[in-house]
């Protein structure tokens, strides 16, 4: 029983959202970039300290280039592991190109989005697993990876604010044509929803909107801070991330204007007891942190590099029919956003 509910345990993490950018094709000139910015920056009246209006503003046709890294190291020491300390390492390498296809005058961007390759390690013990969406060979049929099989370079949508959120993904018909094809073509329709809903719209979401910081609406003043919370799921336990980011400062760059940000996390756990599969769960002991640091270019209207990392410790009982046994979970995730052009 302990064994069965400790292996659903082994995974967990927490996220601070990231974003990156890629270089504008030439559609605006640099005297009408250099506008923006001043448009952007102004002084507040009462302080003097500059003020920064934090959005995205791009034009039609503009090209992004990213590579996107998710790196997670999990270790797990209970009776599932003989008490003993067991790793597993993933990483994981997006390659992915998006095009301005439409933006709308209130400022919403639509993007025709393109994986163009995906690269995969996993290592757990002396087992290794790789996969290469550039190298044809037996892991690519591997069940685990249809799904990276088959977004690949088919293009879809997404539909993006001003300050960064994900609002709409869209066009997803010919992936999912491609998965159906992979696994038989001989689905029903009942089967053929799920396999929408398991892959489909929240699924690429949850990628894509990591490469995006949340900005407020409203100025930022240089030094001042603004927080994003979510609730979400550590494990079992229901618990709010605070995710707090500071404008650093405003700095010249190859006649570019960066705002330069960090990042801190914070976790409240809500709830420090569950009951699953008759098992009761009670974190003994809890460690989390997270950071990063973010510069966004004011002149390309994105983020053009981030680095963010985020550790959890926990300590935990499990206890069920007059039993008990402890189990310790340690998760390491750092995660970037690079512009490749």
């Amino acid at each position: 029983m302990y064994k069965s509910l400790a292996f659903k345990l082994l995974m967990a993490a927490l996220i601070i959202y990231i974003v990156g950018c890629g270089k504008k094709e030439n559609n605006t000139t640099e005297n009408q970039k250099d506008s923006v910015v001043n448009a952007l920056i102004s002084k507040d009246s009462v302080t003097g300290q500059q003020k920064i209006q934090l959005k995205y503003i791009v034009s039609k046709g503009d090209t992004f280039h990213y590579r996107m890294v998710a790196k997670t190291s999990t270790t797990e020491k209970s009776p599932a592991t003989e008490n003993k300390e067991v790793t597993q390492d993933n990483e994981i390498h997006y390659y992915y190109t998006k095009m301005v296809d439409n933006v709308e005058s209130s400022g919403i961007i639509t993007y025709k989005v393109n994986y163009d390759s995906i690269i995969i390690s996993s290592q757990m013990g002396e087992h290794t697993v790789k996969y290469n969406s550039n190298v044809d060979d037996s892991v690519k049929s591997n069940p685990a990876f249809l799904q990276y099989n088959a977004v690949l370079r088919e293009p879809f949508y997404i539909r993006v604010s001003q300050t960064g959120e994900i609002t709409d993904v869209y066009g997803l018909e010919k992936i999912h044509q491609n998965l159906f094809k992979a696994l038989g073509d001989t689905l029903s329709e009942k089967d053929k929803e799920s396999i929408k809903e398991s892959f489909g719209e929240q699924s690429i979401k949850e990628v894509l909107q990591q490469e995006y910081q949340l900005f407020p609406s409203a100025p930022v003043d240089v030094d001042s801070s603004w927080v994003k919370s979510y609730n979400t799921q550590i494990l079992f336990f229901d618990v709010v991330n605070s995710a707090k980011y500071t404008l650093k400062g405003i700095e010249k760059k190859d006649d570019h204007t960066f705002a330069n940000i960090e990042a801190s996390l914070v976790v409240d756990f809500l709830n420090k007891e569950v009951k699953e599969q008759g098992v009761k769960l009670t974190v003994e002991k809890s460690e989390t942190s997270g950071n990063g640091k973010i510069a966004f270019d004011l002149n390309r209207g994105c983020i053009t590099n981030k680095e963010t990392a985020t550790d959890l410790n926990l300590e935990m009982k499990m206890s069920a029919q007059g039993q008990s046994a402890n189990t310790e979970q340690k998760v390491k995730t750092n995660l970037t956003v690079t512009l490749l052009n």
